[in-house]
This record gives C-alpha cells, structure tokens and sequence, in this order.
C-alpha cells in the first residue's frame, strides 16, 4: 500500500490521479490519502511525480 491508513494501491492512486487530470487535490479528496496521519505523503508525492516524468518523457520520446 501507498497510503496504510486508507489501504491505499499505487495502482489506485495512479487510476485515480490519471481520471482527474492529474489534479492532485482531486485524487486526494476522491481516495483520502494522506488526510490522517500523513506519513504516506513524501511517498506519494514522490510516486506522482513519477508519473508525471513518464508522461513528459514518452511524450518527448514521441515527438523525435
């Protein structure tokens, strides 16, 4: 689990994340990650941020 608390997947949050847009706040009230104790949020800050260098660099890969 990505967030413990919540029983949170990385696969959830990465469905979720990609079904609002990337909108971080969105993913955040729809799954309720990082909302109780907090300890997951550098995980899954760091886990979206991942996501985001893939879609970048497969975009950049594209484009050449």
């Amino acid at each position: 689990y990505i967030c413990i608390c919540k029983k949170i997947t990385e696969s959830q949050l990465k469905d979720c994340y990609t079904k609002n847009s990337c909108d971080y706040d969105a993913s955040q009230r729809k799954l309720g990650f990082s909302l109780k104790c907090g300890k997951c949020k550098p995980s899954v800050e760091n886990y979206l941020k991942s996501l985001i260098l893939k879609k970048y660099s497969s975009i950049d890969n594209a484009s050449h």
